[in-house]
């Protein structure tokens, strides 16, 4: 079979595809056949290993695992022993970031246990843009606490992988929604649901007089300080963080900045593939309340062309890898 697969970390020029054999369930585990796998920010951050301190869980020198990929829908083909609940022909979805990766491929063998059943009214390519996108916005915005309708919520870096997803569920929750990116997204951002659009080349949110409820922080662009202008009182704000220094500004001092202002600042725990989270948001896929947005389609040959659309910024939507 075939499988993108990289010998160390570096840019998209490591990638290539590779033939190599069919992989054998053991016990606890599954092989699926990859329907459609998608692109994240967390996949090109594995292939750069980056941040570098990562590296002490993905491999100092080279990485752990050659296989790339973690987003995955699919059919199960073969069940190893000691598998229960899972059969050939389910269908599933499921994120790989702590399960070995390896989505981009014509198969991936995976633990049983991170597999979650795919709702047969979700097509492959859908399911297939959500989990871990989704399960990060998802997250972010549960830990900034219950989203009552009318408030106003503030979504700062909305035109990527996480921002269309937080976006929708927001909206989804009777939120008043204002979206930040550069400005060829916000016809994107409008047609996602947001009530209103800033482009942040020509406006910066934290120097205006508006305050928000809620604020996601996905661009991870400003500091503490600045930050806390942006916020009404009692007003809730959370990183998802791509940036080590970031994130211990964000979780050291925004709790302190928070106490003094009556506002609530920090970081939270994100944890991948959880289960009850993709229930949920299979739920809002099913009722289309989450429409995901799909910029390109790329066949698995082309791998490195679909890292070079991710990495350049200018998809509008995820980007799908079809076997």
């Amino acid at each position: 079979m075939r499988a993108v697969v990289r010998d160390g970390y570096g840019p998209v020029d490591v990638l290539r595809v590779a033939t190599v054999g069919d992989p054998e369930p053991g016990p606890g585990e599954v092989v699926v056949r990859v329907a459609v796998a998608s692109l994240n920010m967390a996949d090109l951050d594995h292939l750069l290993g980056r941040p570098r301190v990562a590296r002490l869980g993905t491999g100092l020198l080279r990485p752990n695992h050659r296989r790339v990929g973690i987003d995955v829908a699919g059919t199960v083909e073969t069940v190893g022993p000691d598998v229960a609940g899972l059969r050939p022909g389910d269908r599933v979805w499921a994120d790989l970031f702590e399960d070995g990766h390896g989505a981009l491929a014509d198969r991936v063998r995976a633990p049983a246990s991170a597999l979650s059943p795919l709702p047969d009214g979700v097509p492959f390519d859908v399911a297939a843009t959500v989990p871990h996108s989704g399960s990060l916005a998802l997250q972010g915005l549960r830990a900034a606490g219950r989203i009552r309708p009318g408030e106003r919520v503030l979504v700062n870096g909305a035109g990527g992988c996480v921002g269309p997803f937080a976006v929708q569920i927001a909206k989804a929750r009777g939120a008043v929604v204002t979206a930040v990116d550069h400005g060829d997204k916000l016809d994107l951002l409008r047609e996602l649901g947001a009530d209103e659009v800033v482009d942040h080349t020509r406006e910066d949110v934290t120097r205006g007089d508006r305050r928000w409820d809620v604020v996601l922080d996905i661009a991870d662009t400003r500091t503490v300080p600045a930050l806390r202008r942006t916020l009404a009182p009692g007003g809730r704000y959370v990183l998802i963080a791509r940036r080590i220094g970031s994130f211990a500004e964000k979780a050291l001092l925004g709790p302190v900045v928070g106490r003094l202002t009556g506002t609530r600042m920090g970081v939270f725990a994100w944890r991948a593939n959880r289960r009850a989270d993709l229930a949920e948001l299979a739920g809002l896929l099913t009722t289309g309340a989450v429409v995901p947005r799909i910029d390109r389609r790329y066949e698995l040959a082309d791998t490195v062309e679909a890292f070079r659309r991710l990495g350049s910024g200018a998809a509008r939507g995820k980007i799908l890898v079809v076997p």
